[in-house]
């Protein structure tokens, strides 16, 4: 019997300071059983560093065709595609700079070292305007404090002021950012 896949939900109080964000939001993602935890912390934070009214989850990790959270516009037409992590298949990434022409396409990642295979990849792929991707790596000692305190259900406050996050997650205070990878 193949399993199912579970509810993670983050209460979100969002003041984003440098884009004047104040959000209040419930976010509900599904985490299938072969998905790991730094994925879904991934794409919870994702949700709060990019934050957009129209941000939804695009169900990439179990279509593969599909990035992990998109946005559209309020024509319909794609806005912002985020992969969080290293994509599975790095086809789905060349796919969608084709793809969303006029897209703000950003990737997400844990690692420098996931950021040189990413690059290794897609030169060898010859995939056409990579100058549009957007590369970022999550600092490591938010990664490492939320793994810790991570569950399935969370309230978090995030405040982000000059590009630094401050999340009080259920009590705990962790801080970290984003950092550009070029």
């Amino acid at each position: 019997m193949p399993q199912r896949a579970f509810r993670c939900q983050v209460r979100l109080a969002l003041s984003d300071i440098d884009r004047g964000i104040y959000a209040d939001r419930v976010i509900s993602i599904a985490q299938e059983p072969d998905e790991p935890d730094e994925h879904i912390l991934l794409r919870f934070l994702s949700f709060v560093f990019f934050y957009d009214e129209r941000l939804r989850d695009a169900g990439g990790w179990t279509h593969i065709a599909e990035p992990d959270l998109i946005a559209d516009d309020l024509v319909g037409d794609v806005s912002l595609v985020i992969e969080c992590g290293m994509p599975q298949k790095i086809k789905r990434l060349v796919k969608a700079l084709g793809r969303y022409k006029d897209a703000r396409i950003i990737i997400v990642l844990l690692t420098d070292d996931d950021a040189s295979l990413l690059k290794k990849e897609l030169a060898s792929s010859r995939a056409r305007n990579v100058e549009r991707l957007e590369i970022y790596r999550v600092s490591p000692a938010l990664m490492a404090g939320l793994e810790a305190i991570g569950s399935r259900s969370m309230a978090w406050t995030a405040t982000i002021n000059e590009k630094l996050l401050y999340l009080d997650c259920d009590g705990t205070v962790l801080e970290g950012g984003l950092v550009p990878v070029p």
